[in-house]
This record gives structure tokens, sequence and C-alpha cells, in this order.
């Protein structure tokens, strides 16, 4: 028997003696297996202590594991694309807004019902619809706090980016197919439609069903299910739209992210909302400050700016030169005046 710390108590772990609150309640009985609910539960009850038959061998079920494996990955993603300080962003606003989502990816990361559907996503071969899932939400959150949205509407807008994909399970085979045929093009066009269903099914909000249902409309009226035109198309789906494109772009077309926002760019008005289009491109750093990178040239260097120029074009310190000799004076390439040069390769 061990007597452990619940700062240091971990899902699975098996309880020896039963733990009483300080008004001499039982709050969980001998024999049971703690999760992370009952590890939160007992922390805002103000307990501290816990005696567990061992300190090496966890009893842990696969939801509890998915459950962990989800908040390191919101946390791995949103480290990528955001920083702590001002200048690291692109507008000052973006640490305010990243707390908030960090609070609602609590949030999201105690519902079982989501947990299940990214167990399933996790679990397939398609390792990328499960990471497509985790950016298109990240994603979302950071456009949709931008945009002004409060909690709740960010917290809808982030669920539904991470479950646009839901109704894909239905039809795992297809998942990143470019070549389908008539008979699979037609089947690939219901997964919005068994999304939604799986949403509703799972008595998710209908605003989040919604999102799932309408992220493939385009505002021109050419995407469907339901060929929706503009504002038809709620304001949740048309930011889900706009970040699923980019995440499918690199995740499955392996495009740079340079590429990925020239094709939104390229099709905002037609397919996805200008203003919403802009200002992702305002507001999210794909490439962020502080990032080694490889240029097309060859050259590695470092992200020293990323405010002098819109879209993906920051400037970059160069330390290398492209046979990994290094310079004896970095070199400052403005990718916004070089328009011929790209970043490659983020390196890290």
């Amino acid at each position: 028997m061990y007597k452990v710390s619940l700062l240091e108590a971990q899902p699975g772990m098996v309880l020896v003696e039963p733990v009483i609150s300080k008004d001499g309640r039982c709050l969980l009985k001998a024999g049971q297996t703690l999760n992370r609910a009952m590890i939160q539960r007992l922390q805002e009850l103000d307990v501290w202590l816990v005696y567990v038959a061992d300190l090496y061998s966890l009893q842990i079920n696969p939801m509890d594991r998915m459950q962990m494996v989800m908040e390191k990955s919101y946390k791995e993603v949103l480290r990528k694309y955001s920083t702590p300080k001002k200048e690291g962003n692109k507008r000052d606003d973006i640490p305010e807004i990243v707390v908030k989502m960090q609070e609602v990816i609590k949030t999201i990361c105690k519902n079982e019902k989501i947990i299940e559907y990214c167990l399933q996503m996790r679990i397939i071969k398609t390792q990328n619809l499960y990471q497509k899932a985790i950016e298109t939400s990240v994603f979302s959150g950071l456009l949709a706090g931008a945009y002004g949205c409060g909690k709740e509407e960010m917290y809808q807008i982030m669920v539904g980016g991470l479950l646009h994909d839901s109704g894909c399970l239905e039809m795992a085979f297809l998942i990143g197919r470019k070549n389908k045929s008539e008979q699979e093009e037609r089947l690939w066009r219901e997964h919005p439609t068994y999304g939604y269903y799986f949403a509703i099914q799972n008595q998710l909000p209908r605003e989040i069903a919604n999102i799932i249902q309408y992220h493939e409309e385009h505002v021109d009226g050419s995407g469907y299910p339901k060929q929706l035109k503009a504002e038809e198309i709620p304001l949740g789906a048309r930011i889900v739209g706009i970040c699923s494109s980019i995440t499918e772009s690199i995740l499955y077309d392996g495009m740079k992210p340079y590429e990925a926002l020239e094709i939104i760019y390229g099709t905002s008005g037609i397919y996805f909302d200008a203003k919403l289009v802009n200002l992702f491109l305002e507001s999210v750093a794909l490439y962020p400050m502080g990032a080694l990178v490889r240029l097309t040239t060859g050259e590695i260097g470092v992200i020293t700016n990323i405010r002098k120029n819109h879209g993906p074009r920051p400037v970059v310190n160069v330390h290398y030169n492209s046979f990994f000799k290094p310079l004896s004076q970095p070199k400052v390439v403005d990718l916004g005046e070089q328009r011929t040069v790209f970043i490659e390769e983020i390196l890290g």
C-alpha cells in the first residue's frame, strides 16, 4: 500500500482504502480505479492524499487514456501556432484568445461522447483523420476568437471543428482518396449528413450538428449537401470550412502551409467567406515566430518577425547557407520582398 499525493495520482491507480471527506462522507470506496474525473473532483473537495495498491501498475481504460491524449494533442497544436508573448503572434489579443480556448478545451475533453469519437478516429488506419480534427478545431477556435465570438459560441465552433468529419468513420476507406468513382463520390458527399445525425443521436447541441452538416457548403452555392449560399451557411460552418481546407491541404495533400493559404485566398468569395479568409490570414501564424526553418533556397534560419507582412511571409534571419555551413553574420531575408523564396520546411 502506498500513500500518494493527489498531485501525483494517475488515472488507473487502484484505491486500497476508501476516500473520506473532512465531514466524514465516503467519497470513493476501496477497490475503485481512479480516473481523471475522480482526481479532479477530489481536488475540488480539498482531498489531497489517497492510498493506492501499487505505484507502478495502472488499470487504465482506453477512454481515460484517450482523454489524456486529447489534452496533450491540443496543447501541442496550440503551442505550435501561438506563443504567450504578444509580439510572437499576429495580433496582440491572441494570448487572451488562447486562454479562453484552454478553458473550452477542458470542457471538450470531459465529454465522453466526444472522447469516444476521437478514440475511433485515433485507432483507424488513417491516422491523419485525428490530427486533422485537432488542428481544425484549434484553427477554428483561433479564428472564432479573432472574430469576437464568446466562450459558448467558441465551444460550439471548436467542437464542430473537432467533429466535422465524424461522418467519415462510416466510409473510412475513402478518407484522403482523390480519384473516387462516381458512386464513391456520391457516398463521400453524404459524410456531412452522417456526421449531423451522429451529433443529434449523441445529444450534442443543434448548433454543433449544423456546423458538421454544412462545413462543405460554399459561399457561391456550389458546395454540399444543400447548396447553401453566403450567410445562409452558419458562421461556425463557414469558419470550420476554411480551417478544414487548410488542414486537409497540409495533412492529406502534402502541401506547404503557404500553398494551403494560397488556395483559400484564391478561392475566397467563391468557396470561402472572403472576410473570414482575410481575418484568418491577419490573425493566425502558420509559421510561428522563433521557429527554425529551411527556405526553398536551402538556407536555414529562424523566423524573427511575423507581423511585418500579411499572410505567410515572415522575416527570417538566415544562419546557415545551403551547404549547411554557418554564416559569419546572420542574413536577413524578408519573404515579403523576396517573393520567389518560400519556407520549405519547419525544422523545430
